[in-house]
This record gives structure tokens, sequence and C-alpha cells, in this order.
């Protein structure tokens, strides 16, 4: 071997000569002294001719001479290659495809003859994990991995791409097949799942905080609590302007407009308004309620539903040449006032009459207030209602001392969607389900039921009746032992103790509460279908 013309080869593949600051040949072996290791690829100096392999270490480059012992193996993108060409066999020919997408799962085709298509010989072929055909489509099953074949299916083929979807949102599109609710529920866990991850990175520091301040090793008044805290709370407080965008491009309209809406529910001088606590009216004689806005799920997707409404209308009927800053004027002059006269504050009027119902259900059958927060509570918290059984607690808690309204429903609501989830990772053999699950359960253990509510929950269905049913359950048992909160906590298993008091209470509510997690994981495992496992 001419080592000159070796070293020729090997300099521009480690940065140039200038980058070597020694090179040493000992026998079968050269070695390399770098002064920067970024600069070097050992993969393309082990493919050089004579090279039997190479390894950067600590910035030596290690090459040993010799014959590579190379292993017979397909190229990842040849299985792919393969598996595609298989399915589209299956289906009938590329000429079958009208178009395709994906979502986390699964492929999934428009045909333009289903019939041509055989779902049972999809299913035989190696790399697909079942196959069916629903809400007008042909998905085929193929796991964690199917962006890989997805792209590696448009770029060799030409088929036409569209958007990729969420399970939910495909599910909705097959409307006649499902009641309301079912569909509510899908459209907003597609427009909820782009913002999962932040959710559930901001609720394992929120998680994590609220673990260092219980076991008193970091204080919540200190400086260091409150930056981390800040960023963290941030993603929640201001998930308005998440969901804003989201729905816009779910109801297809301009998502940059959605995030004015968003800004109107917590901007500072709507937030100061609503502190003054005086009555405000529009163009004076519209009332406004001042409800909160903060954390909000449902308000911010009425309007932007609206907004898309009432955008697409101009957009047909304005002429061209003003059109680019008339539709978004006229759109925002609309919307403003029904969205803070009727589609924000509806969840809030409806929780004040809720309010006043649970109030008077304290009175009459107070065991039923924490059976039907402990059951109802994901669906009060997606709506904002909560905020006014919280308010109406408040009073109870200034007049006798203790709250049973709000509280003792909530906890055990925050910890069976705590250990649905939990049911979830224990029975999923979606690795990316069962990482999220196991992620999102440690948050709603700690109280922050978010990333388990809009991250599972919703996305699943079956988790969130099992927490549902759970979180009723235990909240049955606190109402009949007459459970009540001693002081002011938050809603987790590691604030118990402020069930301390005159009575039994913490006792009870330590049972309560292994109730609702019991009783909630063991259903959710039962119920609960990997849809990698669907066939």
């Amino acid at each position: 071997m001419d080592r000159e013309k070796f070293l020729e080869k090997l300099f521009p593949l480690v940065g140039g000569k200038e980058n070597t600051s020694l090179c040493e040949f000992q026998d079968d072996m050269l070695y390399i002294t770098l002064k920067d290791a970024g600069l070097a690829d050992e993969n393309a100096v082990a493919k050089l001719p004579d090279v039997a392999s190479a390894a950067l270490r600590r910035g030596r480059l290690t090459v040993t001479f010799g014959e590579p012992e190379r292993k017979e193996e397909v190229p990842f993108m040849a299985n792919n290659e393969k598996l595609i060409n298989e399915i589209l066999r299956a289906v009938g020919g590329k000429e079958n495809v009208s178009s395709a997408t994906h979502c986390i799962t699964r492929l999934r085709f428009r045909l333009i003859d289903v019939k041509k298509a055989d779902i049972e010989e999809v299913k035989k072929i190696d790399g697909v994990a079942g196959c069916v055909y629903k809400a007008g489509q042909f998905q085929v099953i193929i796991g964690p991995n199917v962006n890989e074949v997805y792209d590696e299916l448009i770029r060799t083929t030409g088929v036409k791409s569209e958007p990729a979807v969420t399970d939910a949102e495909a599910e909705a599109e097959d409307g006649a097949k499902k009641n309301i609710f079912s569909r509510l529920v899908d459209t907003m866990a597609s427009i909820v799942m782009p913002m999962i991850g932040p959710l559930a990175g901001a609720g394992m520091i929120k998680a994590i905080l609220s673990i260092l301040t219980q076991f008193g090793v970091i204080s919540s008044d200190s400086q260091t609590y409150q930056l981390f805290y800040l960023v963290a709370d941030g993603v929640f407080y201001y998930m308005p302007f998440f969901l804003a965008f989201s729905a816009g491009k779910k109801f297809k309209c301009n998502p940059y407009l959605s995030l004015i809406f968003a800004a109107m529910l917590v901007h500072p001088n709507y937030i100061a308004l609503r502190t003054a606590g005086e009555a405000v009216k529009l163009f004076g004689f519209l009332p406004v309620t001042l409800a909160s806005y903060t954390s909000s799920v449902v308000p911010i997707i009425l309007i932007v539903y609206f907004q898309s409404i009432v955008e697409r209308f101009f957009e047909k009927k304005t002429p061209k040449a003003i059109k680019v800053f008339f539709v978004p004027m006229i759109t925002v002059l609309i919307t403003v006032p029904v969205g803070y006269v009727v589609l924000g504050p509806l969840g809030s009027i409806i929780g004040t009459y809720l309010a006043k119902g649970f109030t008077a259900l304290d009175v009459y059958a107070s065991w039923l207030c924490p059976t039907l927060v402990g059951g109802l509570c994901p669906l009060l918290v997606m709506t904002g209602m909560h905020y006014a059984l919280g308010s109406a607690q408040s009073i109870q808690r200034a007049t006798l001392g203790y709250a049973t309204i709000l509280a003792p429903g909530m906890v055990c609501s925050n910890m069976a969607q705590s250990a649905a989830t939990f049911g979830v990772a224990l029975k999923s053999k979606n690795p990316e389900i069962k990482s999220l699950a196991s992620t999102v359960g440690v948050t709603a253990l700690c109280g922050i039921t978010e990333p388990t509510l809009y991250g599972i929950g919703l996305k699943y269905k079956t988790p969130l009746y099992c927490a549902m049913a759970g979180g009723a359950l235990g909240g049955l048992f606190a109402g009949l032992m007459h459970v009540k909160q001693w002081a002011y906590g938050t809603s987790t298993i590691f604030a118990l103790a402020v069930y301390l008091g005159e009575d039994n209470s913490f006792i009870n509510m330590c049972i309560a509460v292994a109730i609702a997690m019991v009783s909630a994981f063991i259903l959710s495992y039962i119920t609960f279908k990997d849809p990698v496992q669907e066939k």
C-alpha cells in the first residue's frame, strides 16, 4: 500500500491535513491525533480501500488495515421499497391510489376502486401489523416507523401526498357513523395533539418542582423555583395561543389571525378589567362576562371555528383588490364581539349555574358532589367550568371552615387519570404510546392532568372513560364518608395532608384515592386496545 496516496485520500475526510497534529503508522495500524475531532467522518474513512475499520476516540482516529468483514444485508431503504411494492400490488397498483397520508402508526390510502384492494393479502405482507378499511380510507398498520415508509412511498412512486393526520382526525371524517359527542372529542383531540410534547415536557418540570417543594429540597419562594415555574407554567397559562394556531389549521382558516383571538382572551388589559370586577359592556350595551381564559381549551376552539365561518364567507365575497386587508379586518370586527359576549364565556355562564346546583346538592345530597366532580372533572376542566365550582367552594370554605364541593372529587379524578394512563403504559406494546403514557402519568400524579387528558384520554377515549369511572367511584366513597378538606392545597397525592382535621377525613380520603386509582387502572388495562395490534 502506498502510504502517501492513502493519506491524500484520507485527509479530506478528517478536516484536511491542517487538522492533524500527528500521523503515525505502526504495522497494520495508523494513529492520527486531530485538532478538531468534529471535522472527522470515521464512517467515510472506514470505506476507504484496504481499511478494515476506523474508530474515533477522544480526538484520536485509529485506522486498522486489512480486509473488512462485510455482512450481506439488505439496506433499510431497500426493505421499505420492497414493503411499499408489495402493499401497492395488494391494493390494486399505484394507478389505483388517488392519494396517501399517514398518522402515528398507519399508511392511509384514498383508493379509486376499493374493490381492487385485498385486505387479507395486505395482512400477510411481512412488515404489516394489520389492515382495515375505515373512514373512507384503506389503512395499513405499519407501526412507529410509518414516517420513513411514507416518505419513501411518496419519493419513489410519486403518489399524491396529503398532510399527516392523527387517528382522531381521520376517524372524525366518518361522521355519519359517530355520535356528535364522539365527533366533538375527536376534533378537540386532533387540535390538541400537536402540543402534547410541550405539555408533557412542561408538565414533568412542574411535577419535579412539586416533588422538590413537598420534600423541602427547594423553596417555592426561591428565585430558581420561580424562574423554572414560570417557564413550565407558561405552556399551560398561554394554552389558548397554542390551540388557536392548531385550530386555525384544523378549520382551514388563517392560523395567524386566530392568534389575535387568543391574545384578546389573555391580554394584560383584559386581565386588569377582570381583576377590577366592574361591569363591562361592548358598544355600551352588550354585556361581557369577564371569565378566566388562561389554561382554557374550549373557548378559543369555539371562537376559531366561528372565525373560519366568517373568514370563508368574506374570502368568497370580497374583491381581490382589497381582500388582503379587508378579510382580516372584517373577520376581527365580527368575531371579537361574538367571542367576548357569547362563545368565550359560554363555559363560565354554564359553570355559574352548575356551581349553584352543586351548592344546593351539597346541602341536600352531599355525597353526590364528590361523585359528580370525580366523574366529570375532565370535562369541567376542558370547558373551564371548574373555575365556577372553585368560587363556590371558596365561599363554602369561608363560611364553614372546610371544603367539599370541588376538592375531594378533583383529587380522586386526577389520581384516576394518572392510574388509567399507567394502565395504558403497561398494556401498550407500542414504544411511543408506552413512553408518552408513562411520562404524562407521572405529571398527573403530581396534579398536572392536561398532558394526560389531551395526550392519552381524548386520543384513545377508553382511558378517559375509565378515569371518569374511577374518579366517580372514589368520589362516591369520599362523599358517603363526608370527607372534608380542612386546609387549602392542590389536588395531588402529595397534598393529602390538607385533609387532616377534626374527623377521619384523611384516612377516608386515602381510601377514596386508592379506590379511584385501582379501579381506573384495572378498567383501563382491560379495555385499552393498542392501535398497532388492531387487525
